[in-house]
């Protein structure tokens, strides 16, 4: 039960991020605000037992602009504040946040390489912008120009039903060939 409110903490964040007005920067991303989320929860044994355990992954998409440590110390705040709550009830339990991996928001590139790279293979001009959580980001913390290519639609991604119709399937698959051709 204690693990519920942070789960709803997550929830009221969000609800907060999505009535703030986005910053310019923000604004070009959809969604326009950074998102908390959980995917996975596990525990307990019985409908009739209470969990000794809860499991559950917390994950932040930080918008570029802002500050992804301090959406980690937030909630961090939030963890202390439920652990002392549990604690007043039986002393020995205690919340373990093990942090598991670090996805810095890809910031847009004005006259990028990759994504002037990109776009000569696919003929693509338009301005996209997308609120996803990539590895994108940390090679452009590395020091290297970074886009993200890839063929299917947001809208069927990490869902249920997730799928990829044939016909993006295939325009990836020639766009990794013109990529292949062009690096020879």
């Amino acid at each position: 039960m204690a693990g519920a409110k942070l789960i709803e903490w997550a929830n009221e964040v969000n609800t907060e991020n999505m009535a703030r007005k986005p910053s310019e920067l923000a604004a070009m991303f959809n969604p326009p605000f950074t998102t908390a989320h959980v995917g996975v929860i596990s525990g307990g044994t019985a409908h009739n037992i209470t969990a000794k355990d809860c499991h559950f992954a917390m994950d932040f998409r930080v918008v570029p602009g802002e500050d992804k440590d301090a959406w980690g110390t937030a909630y961090l705040e939030k963890v202390r504040e439920v652990e002392k709550q549990m604690q007043e009830v039986v002393p020995e339990t205690y919340i373990e946040v093990t942090p598991r991996f670090d996805v810095p928001a890809l910031q847009p590139e004005k006259d990028g390489l990759a994504e002037t790279f990109v776009r000569q293979i696919t003929g693509d001009n338009a301005s996209h912008k997308v609120s996803y959580g990539t590895e994108a980001g940390q090679f452009q913390e590395a020091g290297y120009s970074a886009v993200i290519c890839g063929p299917g639609d947001i809208a069927q991604a990490h869902q249920p039903n997730e799928y990829i119709e044939v016909a993006q399937f295939e325009a990836g698959h020639r766009f990794m060939r013109d990529l292949l051709d062009r690096l020879k």
